[in-house]
């Protein structure tokens, strides 16, 4: 495990760490919807090169979770950050289970600043995997792909998109993942969601009727489609553990400010044992889930047993502790917190986690299922 970022990591930390405060200046000023222009900025300072294997270069993703834990320690709002994760997600899918030509085309396409999106939630099951409706349908010279995804991150902007699917007639081994772009015939999307959150992440439908996917554009080994998603998740699912971490990183700092300055009582209220503890806990949440995202990280990277369901537990931890750390940042500011600002922003973002990356319950359950796979 890792317990320390190398010096070129630790420089890369803090190089993100300055682009996330001046992506945050800037989308403060610009109206409602993806951030396109820190999505490039991203893309032009080398982010994607950390990851995408070059060459002799192979993916580096310590280095590039060195730069995610700057980026996500000023940025403020998740949903960049989001963003962030999930193509980091198509990265690994790619690189650990695509041919040759999948790789050619779509990591170029990652290079380039394309979008992606992965498309698993469906409007009857959410994300039950194994009870998707979307199928997948043989026929000469390939598949036709019929179904509806909704919650789709991306889904409005998306160039690209890997769509999980049930494969036609097969009672076993039968969910497959397909590689389709935006233009492809048969390909609609639907309307943007209105979110309560994180409204600058788009998500929607996408609708697949009649859609023609040749052999070549399905990834990983036929019939082993849930295993093969199973990994590539599980990497988002620990991301999401430490963005949830670090969003609280400049809130503290603001908090600590306002409670050395703001008097009550004759006092400032950072005298007082209940306005520390409060602080203190918003510490305490943050390193939590911090270093369990780490210790999730380093099992998933050497395949650990223990890998996917600590990747589980480190989205459910860090959900949980962003929830309770924006819930007491707005009692610590009494009504100020409570008018429209960045503490009620960080309230309404942090709420998405609940479900982004899975239900409480569904991550539960995954816990549950690793735990009796280990026992046995």
């Amino acid at each position: 495990m890792l317990f320390g970022f190398s010096d070129d990591q630790l420089a890369i930390q803090r190089k993100y760490l300055a682009i996330g405060e001046e992506i945050a200046d800037a989308a403060a000023a610009s109206p409602e919807g993806f951030d396109f222009d820190g999505w490039r900025r991203l893309r032009d300072e080398g982010l994607w090169r950390l990851i995408v294997p070059t060459g002799a270069l192979d993916a580096d993703w310590w280095t590039f979770t060195a730069a995610l834990d700057g980026l996500s320690s000023s940025i403020r709002t998740p949903e960049l950050l989001l963003s962030v994760i999930a193509q980091a997600g198509m990265v690994r899918a790619l690189e650990r289970h695509g041919n040759p030509a999948q790789k050619d085309r779509y990591l170029d396409a990652i290079l380039r600043g394309d979008v992606s999106a992965t498309c698993i939630a469906e409007p009857t099951t959410g994300t039950d995997v194994r009870s998707i409706e979307t199928s997948l349908t043989e026929v000469p010279g390939g598949y036709r792909l019929n179904g509806t995804k909704f919650n789709i991150a991306h889904a409005p902007i998306m160039d690209f998109a890997l769509v999980v699917c049930r494969l036609h007639g097969k009672e076993q081994c039968n969910i497959e993942l397909a590689l389709l772009d935006r233009k492809t015939a048969g390909l609609s999307i639907g309307q943007v969601d209105d979110k309560l959150g994180n409204r600058n992440l788009p998500t929607g439908e996408i609708h697949f009727h009649d859609v023609e996917v040749p052999h070549e554009r399905v990834l990983g080994k036929p019939g082993h489609g849930l295993s093969t998603l199973i990994d590539i998740i599980s990497l988002g699912r620990l991301y999401y553990g430490l963005v949830a971490a670090n969003l609280i990183r400049p809130y503290l700092v603001d908090a600590m400010n306002y409670a050395a300055t703001r008097t009550s009582f004759k006092s400032q209220i950072d005298s007082h044992q209940y306005v520390q503890r409060r602080l203190v806990d918003l510490r305490i949440g943050m390193e939590r889930s911090r270093w369990l995202a780490y210790g999730a990280l380093s099992q998933l990277l050497t395949d650990h047993p223990e890998g996917l369901m600590m990747s589980s537990i480190a989205k459910l931890v860090g959900a949980e502790d962003l929830i309770a750390n924006a819930t007491n940042l707005m009692k610590l500011y009494g009504s100020l917190g409570y008018h429209n600002g960045r503490v009620a922003e960080l309230m309404k973002n942090a709420l998405g986690f609940a479900s982004v990356g899975g239900t409480e319950e569904m991550h539960r359950k995954n816990i549950f299922n690793q735990m009796k796979r280990l026992a046995g």
